[in-house]
């Protein structure tokens, strides 16, 4: 009984302290908010690029066109021999039908080649095949493979468009943002840490004569202690719930900002921290309230070793 009248104890007077500086304990919260943002805006920008890099690698492909009259089974003994490939994620192949019916669709405005198309007694356009491969990298050896002598000979052309410079150019900034970030969140860290630690210094200094008293009387070291411990993590705690409100809502208005630079597919931003809510509280929390317990804990030592 006597464990959970103290722990009631310590409970009011920690939020006690809290309300009694109430504006040095908001400027407080207001700076952990920014260490908090500061952390995960360098994670919504890691997703982004690691979207704009998804995008730019399912942009890459090998086309073969062959020629209009190789037969059916050269064509799928070309996509078999393909797809038999472990480096291939994917190869599909597109009739000449297929070929024709696209290409007119894509020229459907200009009547001049649609005309033209019209003219001939017969379909201009050979079979392709598309492949896909399962890492960028990949591509040169695909681009040897099709050489194979079984059906090369009917294949006219090869169109490969490559995005590895645009790709290496994306992941060498998302280096550099990670670099900086990481030096901004530790210098917010280091400032949280001081507004902290001073922040509960003021506490001590205001209810010095409250703990002259409760040391006269007996109290031990922890018992001290643990009120302003607490009060630090009443600050983490509406800190954290402030900037996991600030996230969502930034995140809700610019995911579909954010469409045109993925080419009108999701930025991701939603998916990725309701998705990760969980993980991304207990790491973030877990991480704050023991930097702001243990600045507590250093701030109060220090005035007992007095």
């Amino acid at each position: 009984m006597s464990f959970f009248i103290n722990f009631w104890r310590i409970v009011a007077s920690s939020w006690k302290h809290f309300t009694r500086n109430l504006w040095l304990a908001l400027t407080t919260v207001f700076v952990l908010v920014l260490a908090l943002l500061s952390v995960n805006v360098l994670i919504g920008v890691n997703v982004l690029l690691t979207n704009a890099v998804h995008q730019l690698e399912n942009k890459v492909d090998v086309t073969v066109y062959f020629q209009p009259d190789t037969p059916q089974a050269v064509l799928e003994q070309a996509r078999f021999f393909m797809v038999s490939l472990p480096q291939v994620k994917d190869a599909n192949l597109l009739t000449a039908d297929k070929a024709l019916e696209q290409f007119k669709q894509m020229h459907a405005a200009e009547p001049k080649i649609i005309g033209a198309l019209n003219e001939l007694d017969q379909n201009p356009l050979g079979a392709s095949l598309v492949i896909k491969a399962k890492r960028t990298a990949d591509y040169p050896f695909l681009l040897e493979a099709l050489k194979n002598p079984q059906f090369d000979f009917a294949i006219s052309s090869k169109d490969f468009e490559d995005h590895t410079d645009t790709i290496n150019r994306v992941r060498d900034i998302s280096r550099s943002v990670q670099l900086f970030g990481t030096c901004l969140i530790a210098v917010f860290a280091l400032f949280s840490i001081l507004i902290v630690f001073n922040a509960i210094r003021v506490a001590i200094y205001t209810q010095r004569e409250e703990i002259g008293v409760m040391r006269l009387v007996g109290a031990s070291n922890a018992f001290v202690r643990l009120p302003f411990v607490l009060e630090g993590i009443f600050l983490a705690l509406f800190a954290l719930l402030f900037s996991a409100a600030v996230v969502y809502v930034a995140a809700y208005y610019a995911d579909p900002q954010l469409k045109g630079l993925l080419d009108g597919s999701d930025a991701g931003l939603v998916t990725y921290f309701v998705g990760n809510w969980w993980q991304l509280l207990l790491i973030q929390g877990g991480s704050l309230a023991a930097l702001v317990a243990l600045s507590s804990w250093a701030a109060v030592g220090k005035y007992l070793k007095k």
